[in-house]
């Protein structure tokens, strides 16, 4: 091993020890059950994104140094008295800028220090603040799709009432769970991509819109079958949401890879 894989190690152990509090909370958050642990997708694509370039790894530069310490030093401090997952925010995002500096210049900050962030055992704290409002927009959503169907469907809250029936759109209808899957790809192809910061975020946004459109969709064609007015097998209210997902994956690569030119400038910090 070379004097410079030996520092970048150093420099990972470091500091990885130095933040082993945080590690050790979301380890704890992704096995016992209280959230869906999809972060260890997100960590496992930046370890093999950055696999990908063991051969062109670099020292970072004293300024990703600086602000890998005060990320570092923000999670230290601010542990027990902020909710634990801000903490370990900071956490990842100083770890994320670490690595980022171990990069070739050319590779994006901003999709990896999203993907930092998905790391974290978000699925929960997304249900519990996104998860009615997701609902209560669906609703409204999808009965004006129902109407311009020929439907006669009324919002209330977050059910549908049509002839006498109310069909609940409940918590795995909000879509979180598809929402977050958006966020990552999103993440992911503006990494592939090279997109810078400004490029990154409207990825983001366009991904998000792309999800919550595609999630209306899911809920009025389930309409269909929840009413009676077609008659499917039980098993097609998880397929009708697989097939749905696997149409807006080429969706999402397309908008974050359409206008992508080669020559986009790349923020670097």
């Amino acid at each position: 091993m070379s004097a410079k894989q030996l520092s970048i190690l150093g420099l990972l152990l470091l500091n990885g020890l130095a933040l082993w509090p945080h590690w050790l909370w979301m380890a704890q958050r992704a096995i016992d059950g209280s959230d869906d642990p999809w972060g260890i997708v997100a960590l496992l694509t930046i370890l093999s994104l950055v696999w990908l370039d063991k051969d062109q790894l670099y020292l970072p530069s004293n300024r990703k140094l600086v602000i890998t310490a005060m990320f570092t030093i923000m999670a230290t401090v601010s542990s027990g008295s902020v909710p634990p997952i801000i903490a370990a925010a900071f956490a990842v995002l100083g770890f994320a800028w670490l690595i980022s500096g171990f990069l070739p210049r050319q590779r994006p900050l901003m999709p990896l220090l999203m993907l930092a962030v998905l790391a974290l055992p978000l699925v929960a704290s997304l249900n519990f603040y996104l998860g009615y409002p997701l609902r209560w927009f669906c609703a409204q959503a999808t009965a004006q799709v129902l109407s311009i169907m020929g439907l006669m469907v009324t919002p209330q809250g977050a059910a549908l009432l049509w002839n006498g029936q109310s069909v609940l759109i409940d918590a795995p209808c909000a879509g979180i769970a598809m929402l977050w899957l958006g966020l990552y790809l999103a993440a992911l192809f503006s990494y592939l991509n090279s997109s810078g910061v400004v490029r990154s975020l409207v990825n983001t946004v366009t991904a998000m819109v792309i999800v919550v459109m595609a999630n209306v969709l899911r809920n009025a064609i389930l309409f269909y079958k929840e009413t009676g007015i077609v008659q499917l097998p039980h098993w097609t209210h998880e397929a009708i949401g697989l097939v749905l997902f696997a149409l807006i994956v080429p969706m999402i690569y397309c908008s974050c890879s359409v206008l992508y030119q080669k020559g986009e400038r790349h923020e670097s910090y």
